[in-house]
């Protein structure tokens, strides 16, 4: 865990693309987040650490847009550590990220789903919460439950697209060279 000028200057990179992503989440309303994407490249590029540091960083520095996105610092926390942790993410193959992006959305969909329950009653300021306020006006089921299902699908497919386009990246030659020079 050496910190030097690269690893700093591309770790701001991924907070900036975070930043960015977050942004266009919120104000579209997209049902998607695109917060995770820098996070996902730093964990891919420098481990889980570097992974856990960008997510942190992340979650303060996006309470600027978005007030809420500091409670959903453990969201980040953990896609930063399952991207850097899980070396097969990096795979440039796009059939194995269709059912290997589980191991990062499933436990980051869970983590969201217990704190825009508990926390903010269901309602939050991502796209998500039209989905979870609309199934909730015609399902009667847990609130939990039904944040929880909006959650795997929504989380699923955010982290999905996050990693197809990290990993078509971070497999670039360019980049690789970026990395070791």
């Amino acid at each position: 865990m050496k910190f030097s000028t690269k690893k700093i200057t591309l770790l701001a990179l991924c907070i900036a693309i975070n930043m960015v992503g977050s942004w266009i989440g919120v104000v579209v309303k997209l049902p998607i987040y695109l917060d995770s994407i820098g996070t996902i490249m730093a964990g891919f590029a420098f481990g889980p650490f570097f992974g856990v540091l960008a997510g942190l960083i992340t979650a303060f520095v996006n309470t600027i847009g978005d007030p809420i996105a500091l409670y959903f610092m453990p969201t980040q926390l953990i896609v930063g550590f399952t991207a850097g942790y899980f070396e097969f993410l990096k795979r440039d193959n796009y059939i194995s990220k269709f059912y290997l992006t589980p191991f990062m959305s499933i436990p980051a969909a869970i983590s969201s789903a217990l704190i825009a329950t508990y926390l903010f009653g269901t309602v939050t300021t991502a796209g998500s919460s039209y989905i979870v306020q609309a199934l909730r006006a015609v399902m009667d089921l847990p609130d939990f439950l039904i944040v929880f299902i909006i959650q795997i699908i929504t989380d699923y497919a955010d982290k999905l697209i996050s990693i197809l386009l990290v990993s078509k990246i971070y497999n670039m030659t360019a980049f690789q060279n970026i990395l070791k020079n």
